[in-house]
Order: C-alpha cells, then sequence, then structure tokens
C-alpha cells in the first residue's frame, strides 16, 4: 500500500512572535479608542441622567406644589441646603474650582433626594443616610389636589457612572433657605469624570457648571 506524504508545517516560534508582536500593536493602537469611547459614554449618561432628574423634580413640585427642601411635619420648612441622590457624595475640588466649589460634597443640611422623588416622606422622619424612608405615615396626601404622584425616578439610591450621587443646590429653590439677593442657578450636578468639584457653590457668587463637572439647570418658570 502506498502512502501519500502530507506537507504537515507547523508555525516556528518566530512566527508566532511576529504575530503576537502585529496583535499587540493593533491592541495599542485601538485601545485608547475604546476607552475614549467608553468614557463618552458614562458622560452621555451622567448628563442624561442629570436631566431626568431635574425634570422628576419639576414634576413633584407640579404635583405636591412644594420644592424638595421640607424636613418638618406636614411637611413644611425649608432647612435642607442639598439633596443628594446616593450617600456616596464627591468631596475635594479641582485645581480650576470655582468659588464654594467644595459646598457640593459637604455644606449645610442634607437629605436624600429619595425621600421626596421614589418615596412620600418630605418631613424630618429620614435622614440623609436613607435611614427611616418610607415609614407608614406618607407625607403628602396620594388623592386629590396636591396629592403626590410618584415615585417620580426609578431607584431610592442614583449614582453617577463613577460612583457618586448626584446633588441638587435646593438652597437656591424659590422660598428656599437662601435669603440674599444674588441670583443663582439650581443644578442638577454629578462630579464627572474626575471625582472633584469645579463649579462654584458660594452665596455671594452666581455660578456656572466648570471643568469636567457635569449636570443641568432646574428649569424654574
Amino acid at each position: 500500500m502506498r502512502t501519500v506524504p502530507t506537507n504537515r508545517r507547523g508555525f516556528t516560534l518566530i512566527e508566532i512572535v511576529i504575530a503576537v508582536a502585529i496583535v499587540a500593536i493593533f491592541a495599542a493602537a485601538i485601545s485608547p479608542m475604546v476607552f475614549r469611547h467608553l468614557e463618552d459614554a458614562k458622560v452621555s449618561k451622567a448628563q442624561n441622567e442629570a436631566e431626568t432628574v431635574a425634570t422628576a423634580v419639576l414634576n413633584y413640585y407640579k404635583d405636591v406644589g412644594a420644592w424638595p427642601y421640607t424636613n418638618a411635619n406636614g411637611p413644611s420648612g425649608n432647612g435642607i441646603d442639598r439633596v443628594i441622590s446616593s450617600t456616596d457624595v464627591a468631596v475635594g475640588t479641582g485645581s480650576n474650582a470655582q468659588a464654594g466649589a467644595g459646598n457640593w460634597g459637604t455644606y449645610g443640611n442634607t437629605k436624600q433626594l429619595g425621600d421626596y422623588l421614589y418615596f412620600n416622606n418630605a418631613d424630618d422622619d429620614s435622614r440623609a443616610d436613607g435611614s427611616a424612608a418610607n415609614q407608614n405615615n406618607a407625607d403628602w396626601p396620594i388623592t386629590g389636589r396636591g396629592a403626590w404622584k410618584g415615585p417620580y425616578v426609578e431607584a431610592y439610591d442614583i449614582q453617577d457612572p463613577w460612583g457618586n450621587a448626584y446633588v441638587v443646590n435646593v438652597r437656591y429653590l424659590p422660598g428656599g433657605r437662601y435669603a440674599g439677593t444674588n441670583r443663582h442657578k439650581v443644578f442638577v450636578l454629578s462630579a464627572g469624570p474626575n471625582g472633584v468639584w469645579e463649579t462654584g457653590y458660594s452665596d455671594a457668587a452666581t455660578e456656572d457648571i466648570s471643568g469636567d463637572d457635569i449636570g443641568t439647570v432646574v428649569s424654574i418658570r
């Protein structure tokens, strides 16, 4: 019986090394582009989420006739300076921060945004860490005029794509704690990719979104 010879030749070591090198070169060239697109997607997500929260705040006001800064039974009062979407709040400021930028992470009285928008618990029974929320004694009526028609957001805790809270400077909402005469904007704000604040938060200065902070203005009419 005659055997037909076959040419079975494996890859040499040098060929394997060359192939790996080519793959590595392509990976090195493509990786920055991939990471840039991933970061761009996070920025877009943060912008969309900030706008969603801003819309929810306006819908809440339209329904109950009060802004999310109440902290007394009734609910009533204007004792809250910041509402936070999560207890994981960014702290610290960037190198080009505006006046008072660090206040986004630390200033005044805070309360969880979800107490207003996710649970019907706008008085002082809950705390900024979310404990004691969603109690049986709902604060706003749930039928008739001035009824709470939430939830206005999909979750009690909301974090930006970098794991930090969105913060709203509710101190400057109409009827809020601020009693000065300078005009102030109300933002839903993320500290952005670098996780520190650059946007100003000061009673003495008008603020604009700065640095890589991401957010939107709550359009008050």
